[in-house]
């Protein structure tokens, strides 16, 4: 019993883990999504 709950609490840890892991990917692409379109758009309009 104790063996399965150990195993049920990495598995969730695991989980957990990936899940902050994918969070973390995205708003890291999500910056470098809005300081790129935020060059693009000061490239664009100072030319003008």
């Amino acid at each position: 019993m104790q063996n399965l709950l150990q195993r049920d609490l990495g598995s969730s840890m695991l989980s957990i883990a990936v899940i902050l892991g994918w969070l973390g990917l995205f708003f890291v692409f999500l910056r470098v999504l809005t300081i790129s379109i935020k060059r693009i758009l000061d490239s664009v309009f100072k030319k003008s």
